[in-house]
């Protein structure tokens, strides 16, 4: 017999799905394109609010938009 917990959230019948069940390739990319984002975005705030030279901001500024554009990419090719 079969007791019923009403805190459980899933039954007990279910199997759960082994293709989700490890952490795949694309979270890992797109986890790791969110760090460098925000890495450059606050290279570029400390740049800017330092004595530094244009190279740093344009290396920063370049770096920012690579990853919006990678980003935003993978999430319109990811919506089909």
């Amino acid at each position: 017999m079969t007791t019923m917990d009403p805190y459980r959230l899933t039954g007990g019948t279910e199997t759960p799905d082994r293709t989700r069940a490890g952490v795949q390739r694309a979270d890992t990319v797109r986890t790791a394109l969110w760090l460098v984002l925000v890495i450059s975005t606050v290279g570029n705030m400390v740049a800017s609010y330092g004595a530094a030279s244009t190279q740093v901001h344009l290396a920063c500024g370049a770096v920012t938009a690579l990853c919006v554009t990678a980003l935003v990419t993978r999430h319109l090719r990811g919506r089909r």
